[in-house]
């Protein structure tokens, strides 16, 4: 038998699930910042094709305007989005943080208390 093999395998599967969150997260990344460009590619092509097009010209400016307000807008909803979701973290965590830091402390004293009984 291997000595303190339960702790070996619940440190490796802590690390594992520290890794996969990391990994998500990272990926999740990699897809915002992929339609962001992908966005941002897609306005730039549409504004362009407003100046190569002078026929159609006066149109297209009306589109461009369009297309410039459209942005503006979800851009908007985008940050109140983002800013509801800022504020509810910070609320759950101003609740969750103290809960944390109390559960730590217990558990220290704890220790103490059994480093104490040992010593003696």
């Amino acid at each position: 038998m291997v000595p303190n093999l339960d702790l070996i395998l619940l440190a490796f599967l802590h690390g594992s699930l520290i890794a996969f969150v990391l990994l998500l997260l990272v990926f999740l990344i990699v897809i915002l910042m992929s339609l962001a460009f992908c966005l941002s590619l897609l306005s730039i092509i549409a504004i362009d094709l407003s100046t190569v097009y002078s026929t159609y010209s006066p149109y297209f400016e009306t589109v461009e305007a369009d297309l410039e307000l459209g942005f503006f807008l979800f851009l908007c909803m985008i940050l109140r989005y983002a800013i509801d979701i800022v504020s509810a973290s910070q609320s759950w965590l101003q609740r969750v943080v103290p809960e944390f830091k109390e559960k730590g402390r217990h558990v220290i004293t704890r220790m103490n208390a059994e480093l104490l009984k040992a010593r003696r």
